[in-house]
């Protein structure tokens, strides 16, 4: 049995972890998990996943898996991957582990505002979270990595690594909102930079057909 990926393709995390394959060449067998038809909270896939979200992995070995950054941690580990974006030097893998830690109460507001403002209400999702503060929160983020990147090219420094990868795939779903990004020069440098990766584009082509499908809305 191959290593099986449980993704939405319009889920950030989904798509964090296939392209991390896809770059490391990590033989896989992807299965989609639509979250927009509750395929996500199906019997079945709880066996997979308990927690009913995506994405998800079982191993050959039929070691499950869930939440993104410590699927791609595994993956790299389990195979003794070497590759610069998580090296082996105790400092620089703790400067990524430290955005990693931090995506999830930072750069991930960016989704609660999409998720609540667009995602909820189509799933029938009472949702009480307020969306002009979880805004202020997106604001707040984008505005820290801009900020970040007047001094370097990359999240953790001059290359590459999993930081970016997993900032990019969040900041990308904004694009489904419309969001207007000239107020952020530094990062639109930063999104050319690591668009350069073709699996990166290959990992955002369904994302990017539905937003051609709303380029005619107002920016946010």
């Amino acid at each position: 049995m191959s290593l099986k990926l449980y993704i939405d393709w319009l889920s950030q995390p989904s798509r964090f972890v296939a392209i991390v394959l896809n770059i490391l060449k990590v033989p896989h067998e992807i299965v989609e998990i639509r979250i927009a038809e509750g395929k996500q909270r199906t019997p079945e896939y709880a066996k997979i996943n308990p927690y009913r979200k995506v994405p998800a992995i079982v191993d050959k070995d039929g070691f499950q898996l869930a939440e993104s950054h410590a699927i791609v941690k595994y993956i790299i580990k389990s195979r003794n991957i070497k590759t610069p974006l998580y090296p082996d030097d105790p400092q620089q893998s703790a400067k990524i582990d430290e955005y990693l830690d931090y995506h999830h109460t930072g750069t991930r507001k960016l989704s609660q505002y999409f998720f609540n403002l667009m995602v909820a209400p189509k799933l029938g999702i009472e949702t009480t979270v307020n969306l002009e503060q979880a805004k202020k929160e997106a604001i707040f983020a984008l505005k820290l990595l801009d900020t970040k990147f007047q001094t370097q090219d990359y999240i953790c420094g001059k290359e590459i690594t999993l930081a970016d990868l997993s900032a990019y795939c969040e900041i990308m779903q904004l694009h489904m909102v419309n969001w207007d990004f000239s107020k952020y020069p530094n990062i639109l440098n930063w999104m050319s930079r690591v668009t350069q990766i073709k699996e990166v584009n290959s990992g955002h082509e369904v994302l990017l057909k539905i937003v051609q499908k709303i380029r005619s809305k107002p920016k946010l």
